[in-house]
């Protein structure tokens, strides 16, 4: 009976899937076919699972007692119980569907992880009580309908020991089999990545992410010896990277122009897609951005970039570390990430102040952990926001933000030094809600359209009010989004999702009304950043400065799921699990088209890929991508570091020896 009723409530809930989404009207009959073959073997398998525990206790349970009022009440319990988790975890995944256009995967685990935020989205996006009152009505009236067959079934004789272990036996045996049988290979039915979705279960793809939130490279992509591997990348990477160390990104990069000692600030705006912006599409009769727009008349944009991830954290650490995702979680949640070759640590080497602003709790995902340990000294968040300031679960509005972080720009200002600013955005997220009154549309509608109005309306507000501040005029702003509204679509790496506006913005520093179609990633940020500022440094960064790059080798990199990608041109190389790898056309409007018989250059462009992702997974967990920044110059006048001269001379130091770590201080006589 319990392992009907997981049958059965996920056999409908992929029903319900079929019948929300677009795939019932876009993918093949035999292509639906195939989905609901595949997961009825998911199902099964994952029923098994799920009653293996009633299953010892029907084994061990002693006849004697079976009918005792406890065991009955027990057993009525688990039933009920079973029909309440089935019927809870079906409605999450249609609203998790309805949202990524997936079963649950690495955002569910995330999320999973940090239940305060995620909690409050639902509750306020959603109407929990009465669902959940639903819930408890349908299993009542199961239960009574059932009752009958309860009775009959609490009345039996429980069979000898014997038969109950012969029974188990058999259960195990065919459980250890489906288990080995049934692999996440199995879900491929289609080139259309929803209708492989549909063919999943939640609970097998949840518990897969769950196994692979740190998953290394080897073992589950295709891989390369190290003789070409490592070759490849420093090839990609410039005539100068590995000159030093055959496994390293370590090179130096000259610098372009006269240094700027200007401020940095990098405003990521929460789910700021390049298909909202109205300076990107202007055939659309209405702008949603018009304060962004503006802004664009008055920068530097490019047009054509890429976010690494469909997550915040993917932004954070591709603007902060310059490194392409790797498999399973974000760098930002590893305890391992401490002292990395960030922008923010170099920048502090270079003598500026680093600080964070966020309007949440910076302890979702890990961000403060990650910012403090890698180069930024403030970390600004929510209990530091006064109290009455409209929030979400998410976090203060976006205005709040700015208004903070302008007040945090100005004390840093007044110190002397320059400084860089990271600042989040929130309020462009479910249950998008923002105070009443500042644009024509209600807040009450929960539109994410209306968010997004929001949104502009306070980066706009933002910059008006940052022209009247001391700083503004030797401040580079870069505002950017940190990936695309949802994840959907049938490709396997769904790009419109991840295409992303990214604004370079100084007046009388940064070139007004330019559009640079680079193809880019957000990874290249910081090596961007960089050369505007013209200095020279030594790097281990993946991306490059787009602004003195050759345009016709943009390239992006990004992750979706299991899958990894690098984009060249029309080309896309897709790696998955157990040594996938295919290549993809990529046509107008970002579509793809599987390439049925590659190229020497689609092949190449799968080494590129390999050598990307696989010497960036060798180098973070080898320590190759640790820091070479040393702290701040007056943090130890003891050790001679009083000076910048000094500091120069440490930093130089440091950059001969990689493996220095933060405390370990070079003679600066060396």
């Amino acid at each position: 009976m319990l392992w009907l009723i997981f049958v059965t409530a996920a056999t409908l809930t992929r029903v319900a899937i079929l019948a929300w989404s677009r795939v019932g009207t876009t993918a093949h009959a035999s292509a639906i076919a195939k989905a609901f073959a595949a997961g009825a073997a998911y199902d099964g398998l994952v029923a098994l699972w799920l009653v293996a525990p009633f299953m010892v206790y029907l084994t061990t349970a002693r006849p004697a007692r079976f009918g005792r009022p406890a065991q009955t009440a027990w057993r009525r319990g688990a039933v009920a119980g079973a029909m309440g988790i089935a019927a809870v975890v079906a409605a999450a995944e249609l609203i998790f569907f309805d949202e990524f256009d997936g079963r649950f995967n690495f955002v569910a685990v995330d999320y999973l992880v940090y239940p305060t935020e995620v909690t409050t989205n639902i509750w306020q996006s959603y109407h929990v009580a009465w669902a959940l009152s639903g819930v408890a009505v349908v299993v009542a009236l199961a239960m009574w309908v059932l009752r009958p067959l309860l009775r009959r079934l609490d009345s039996l004789d429980g069979p000898r020991l014997r038969w109950r272990l012969a029974v188990a036996a058999g259960y195990a045996i065919g459980l250890a089999s489906l288990t080995a049988l049934v692999s996440p290979s199995l879900s491929h039915v289609s080139d259309d990545r929803v209708v492989n979705e549909l063919a999943a279960n939640g609970y097998y793809t949840f518990w897969r992410s769950l196994l692979g939130r740190d998953a290394p490279y080897d073992g589950l992509y295709a891989t390369r010896p190290d003789s070409v591997l490592y070759p490849t990348l420093s090839r990609l990477l410039g005539p100068a990277a590995l000159a030093r160390e055959s496994r390293s990104t370590l090179r130096t990069v000259p610098s372009f122009g006269a240094p700027r000692r200007l401020n940095v600030v990098v405003v990521l705006e929460e789910s700021f897609g390049s298909s909202f912006v109205g300076t990107l599409h202007p055939a659309d009769s209405v702008s949603l951005t018009p304060a962004f727009d503006s802004l664009a008349a008055a920068g530097t944009l490019l047009t054509h970039a890429y976010s690494t991830g469909n997550r915040t954290i993917r932004a954070l650490e591709a603007t902060t570390s310059s490194l392409p995702p790797l498999p399973g979680v974000s760098i930002v949640r590893r305890t391992q990430s401490v002292d990395l070759f960030t922008l923010p640590s170099l920048l502090r080497a270079h003598g500026y102040a680093t600080e964070f602003v966020y309007g949440g709790r910076a302890a979702f995902d890990g961000m403060a952990t990650y910012m403090r340990n890698n180069g930024v000294e403030r970390v600004v968040e929510q209990h530091d926001f006064p109290a009455g300031t409209f929030t979400t679960a998410w976090g203060a509005a976006d205005e709040a933000i700015f208004d903070k972080a302008l007040s945090e720009m100005d004390s840093l200002h007044r110190t002397g030094k320059p400084f860089y600013s990271l600042v989040l955005t929130v309020s462009n997220h479910r249950p998008y809600t923002y105070p009443a009154g500042r644009i024509v549309q209600d807040p009450a509608e929960k539109r994410r359209t209306n968010a997004v109005r929001y949104a502009d309306w306070a980066l706009g507000r933002f910059m008006r009010e940052a022209r009247s501040h001391a700083f503004f005029d030797s401040t580079l702003f870069v505002v950017m989004g940190d990936h695309g509204a949802r994840v959907y679509g049938a490709p396997e790496i769904p790009l419109p999702s991840y295409e992303v506006p990214v604004l370079f913005y100084a007046p009388g520093l940064i070139r007004a009304d330019v559009r640079v179609n680079t193809l880019a990633s957000s990874l290249d940020v910081p090596p961007t950043i960089l050369g505007v500022l013209g200095l020279s440094y030594e790097s281990k960064f993946f991306g490059r400065d787009v602004f003195h790059s050759d345009s016709a080798g943009g390239r992006a990199m990004m992750t979706h799921n299991a899958e990894l990608a690098l984009m060249r041109a029309n080309r896309l190389a897709v790696l998955g699990p157990r040594s996938v790898a295919t290549v993809y056309a990529v046509g107008a409007h970002d579509t793809l088209t599987e390439v049925a018989s590659p190229s020497a250059s689609d092949r190449e462009l799968v080494d590129e890929a390999i050598a990307f992702f696989a010497g960036a997974d060798h180098l973070y967990r080898s320590g190759g991508y640790r820091s070479l920044a040393l702290p701040d110059p007056e943090f130890d006048s003891s050790r001679g570091m009083t000076s910048l001269a000094a500091a120069d001379g440490a930093r130089a130091c440091a950059a001969r020896r990689r493996d220095l770590v933060l405390h370990n201080y070079c003679n600066t006589d060396h």
